[in-house]
């Protein structure tokens, strides 16, 4: 079992990033519901760290494929 990310090849990489991400997206979302009272950060928070999540899924499955036509 494979505990650091260094560790893993780029599918097991895109793989947990894809799990972990959601999840911590899930709680993201969750905490500033519940806990943030300025509407803008209410909002633009979890709208810029989506964004930031999809471009590294994006990159992630970019490098994935990439790594296994060359093989």
């Amino acid at each position: 079992m494979k505990l650091f990310i260094w560790q893993l090849d780029n599918r097991e990489k895109f793989i947990r990033v894809l799990w972990f991400g959601l999840l911590s997206l899930l709680v993201l979302y969750v905490v500033v519901w519940y806990y943030v009272d300025d509407i803008v950060i209410k909002i633009l928070l979890p709208i810029a760290v989506t964004i930031l999540y999809i471009v590294e899924l994006f990159f992630r499955y970019k490098k994935w494929k990439n790594t296994k036509a060359d093989i």
